[in-house]
């Protein structure tokens, strides 16, 4: 037990963990705001409603995530076209493992757990978080290796 704590205090209960995780919750809002902003200008039907909003909010986003982070949370001395690239890569990958996750924690929480969404809206929001959260220290790790590989002079 006692090195799982170390584990834990070593890696996630750091300054550089934190800003991780405070650009996260800044992604987060970019996200959702661009989403609105754009879903409700497009309430005509253009271009496939929450898919083409939910694509173009995870590129704003993402785009801001890479620069924060690069900035304030890994702080590469190189930053480059290849290192943008990968983080993007790793973006990605995040959002379609997440998206198969929170497909399968919505499975059990209808299904298994027998939460009804009409009678509790808010429940809707327990499979999602949890494919998030889940894959929050996976990310940073993921991140921190990229940037610590991709960090060489021009």
């Amino acid at each position: 037990m006692n090195k799982i704590w170390l584990f834990v205090k070593k890696n996630f209960l750091t300054k550089k963990f934190l800003t991780f995780g405070i650009i996260g919750i800044l992604n987060t809002f970019i996200h959702l705001l661009v989403y609105s902003l754009i879903y409700n200008e497009n309430t005509t039907g253009f271009i496939g409603g929450a898919f083409f909003s939910n694509s173009i909010a995870f590129i704003v986003a993402s785009i801001f995530s890479y620069f924060a982070n690069a900035y304030f949370t890994f702080k590469p001395k190189n930053k480059n076209t290849m290192q943008f690239s990968i983080v993007i890569l790793v973006f990605l990958s995040r959002l379609i493992v997440s998206s198969l996750l929170a497909e399968l924690f919505d499975f059990i929480v209808i299904n298994w757990i027998g939460i009804d969404y009409a009678v509790y809206p808010i429940a809707k929001s327990i499979a999602p978080f949890f494919a998030s959260a889940l894959l929050i220290p996976i990310a940073y790790f993921a991140l921190d290796i990229v940037f610590k590989k991709t960090d060489v002079a021009k």
